[in-house]
């Protein structure tokens, strides 16, 4: 018997990588397909898995600039593993590993599921990202069943990160943590060390409740925050950022001081390519949004704010379609003598990730004033200016991020840009999507 097996990887850009593998096959005239190899009095059939196709979902996979740039493969479908398993049986008849998997399958008559896997279930752990997908076949007797639907393979575990804005964390204390759990798994704890990385939890079918409780001293305060997120649901991506809450005095919050921690969560379908921007429930304490019109300081009202204008053919006042080879570009001008104070970008995306950010330079917080050495190389690599302050007018051009987003797919961005100087601040968003 002679067996021929043509594995085919591809990757497409980022968020759309897909692997599909065929295994042909001939089989010896000679051979009696039939025959019990146990020598049982069992009716058989043969499964023929010539058409059998594995597919990573291309939103679901992992995906990386860093990867790309490398040429770094997702997961192998050859290291897949491929179940046969009977209607109403836990325990899988045979399983192989895709590449070792044989032209012909023989299983005792009647109704199977084939399901096709990666990554470890395990009930939380770093890093691991489970892939898992099936497809139903009937086994009749003395017969070859070709194996026709392709097994589709979905991110199947609920993946959490945590994220802290820069005011806490350059106020909270080094010990300071976010512990989650997952329905009844976990907990994972996360530290200010752990915004690189992704904790992948088990989905619980009888519970679905997200919980991050931060907890550490902040400002010479002890503070501990639970948060948490209803109907979490496997496949997707639960980022979630905690923030310094500073009260005013028509707001004095409920605990000494005046100070506390608050979060929010953006959810991303990893598997359907969806973004929603939702709050964290259980949380009545929620930051004011920042205005998007300039605002004087008192003690100089004759001076304006800084002014935030893009090039033409960009509206900052709707969704921009993000299209390689348009320009967008924002210009910032200062009035003050002592020019611009302080520029703060906030990149908030459904695919740009922190991770993906981290992996190329950048963070989700880019400090355009006063950039840090760490972040430096990685904005003059795009293109960006670096160390503006006291100036009174920049060019801050993020056309070169405009490939990034497409290649990763589609999405939703917005570059919050926050400009102050001794007249006031002013903030405005470029929001973009990316097809």
């Amino acid at each position: 018997m002679k067996i021929l097996k043509n594995i085919i990887g591809r990757i497409l850009p980022a968020s759309a990588i897909a692997l599909t593998a065929s295994v042909a096959m001939t089989s010896c005239a000679d051979e009696n397909p039939f025959i019990d190899p146990a020598g049982k009095d069992v009716v058989y059939g043969k499964v023929s898995t010539r058409s059998l196709t594995v597919d990573i979902n291309k939103e679901s996979a992992v995906r990386s600039l860093a990867d790309r740039r490398t040429r770094a493969a997702a997961p192998q479908t050859d290291n897949f593993t491929v179940d046969f398993t009977k209607t109403g049986e836990d325990t899988p008849y045979v399983s192989y590993r895709y590449s070792q998997m044989p032209e012909i399958v023989t299983l005792p008559v009647g109704e199977y599921t084939v399901s096709a896997w990666h990554g470890e279930d395990l009930e939380s752990a770093w890093e691991n990202p489970r892939y898992q997908g099936e497809a139903p076949i009937v086994v009749t007797a003395d017969d070859i069943t070709e194996m026709e639907s392709p097994i589709v393979c979905r991110l199947s575990n609920v993946r959490v990160s945590i994220d802290f804005d820069p005011v806490l964390l350059a106020n909270m204390s080094a010990d300071s943590k976010v512990s989650v759990q997952v329905g009844k798994y976990g907990p994972m704890e996360f530290s200010k060390d752990d915004t690189s990385r992704s904790g992948y939890f088990k989905y619980d079918t009888l519970s679905s409740m997200l919980t991050a409780t931060f907890s550490g001293n902040v400002e010479g305060l002890q503070s501990t925050e639970t948060k948490a997120y209803n109907d979490v649901a496997p496949g997707k991506h639960y980022r979630i950022t905690f923030r310094l809450h500073q009260f005013s005095d028509e707001d004095p919050g409920d605990i000494n001081g005046g100070i506390t921690v608050d979060a929010n969560v953006e959810v991303s379908d990893m598997n359907e390519s969806l973004n929603t921007d939702d709050d964290i429930l259980i949380d009545d304490m929620r930051p004011v949004e920042k205005p998007d019109e300039p605002t004087p300081d008192p003690s100089d009202p004759a001076g304006a704010a800084p002014a935030i204008t893009a090039n033409p053919g960009v509206d900052l006042s709707v969704v921009n379609d993000a299209i390689d080879g348009n320009s967008y570009i924002l210009y910032v001008h200062s009035d003050s003598d002592a020019g611009i104070k302080t520029f703060d970008v906030e990149i908030i995306s459904s695919t740009l990730t922190p991770d993906e950010l981290r992996s190329v330079g950048l963070d989700s917080n880019l400090n355009i004033a006063n950039t840090p050495a760490s972040m430096a190389e990685g904005l003059g690599g795009l293109g960006l200016p670096i160390n503006v302050a006291g100036q009174k007018d920049v060019t801050f051009d993020i056309t070169n991020f405009i490939p990034m987003l497409n290649a990763l797919g589609s999405g939703s961005h917005e570059f919050r840009i926050t400009v102050s100087d001794a007249n006031g601040t002013t903030v405005k968003s470029l929001k973009l999507r990316s097809l």
